[in-house]
């Protein structure tokens, strides 16, 4: 085998894995956007089920919001998508921090909160609705 046919084989065994590698793989953001959009969907629903089930039993509250955020924040969005769940997380941390304030035994002793409550309401309207925005874009 002449120098240049070793050369030559050499390139294409080392081309071969690295083809394939590059086919089969993906970069860390792309991997993200794929479990984001795969994930984040039942992760919603889920949430949005377990505050509803708070209903029925409101001092349950704090912890349900409480491990929604957790949940929320163990979330690895893709670089495009970071902001946009930044403030959805920050606007379930904000109602879930409203809630440790209020006395979960006496609702009229938060009237004082309604306000407050009100605009949390907007923010995770408009956070929840960027969020949706983007997974239609780009999911």
């Amino acid at each position: 085998m002449t120098s240049r046919t070793a050369v030559r084989s050499l390139a294409a065994s080392l081309a071969v894995p690295a083809l394939l590698l590059a086919g089969c793989g993906s970069s860390e953001d792309e991997q993200r956007r794929e479990a984001f959009c795969e994930e984040v969907p039942g992760l919603l629903s889920d949430i949005s089920g377990d505050v509803e089930s708070i209903y029925a039993d409101p001092q349950s509250a704090p912890d349900v919001l409480e491990e929604a955020v957790d949940r929320l924040e163990a979330v690895e969005p893709p670089q495009d998508a970071e902001r946009i769940w930044a403030d959805l997380v920050a606007s379930w941390q904000a109602l879930t921090d409203l809630v440790g304030s209020a006395d979960l035994t006496d609702p009229s002793a938060n009237t004082g909160l309604a306000e407050e409550a009100t605009e949390l309401q907007g923010d995770l309207v408009s956070a929840g609705e960027a969020v949706d925005s983007y997974g239609q874009e780009n999911c």
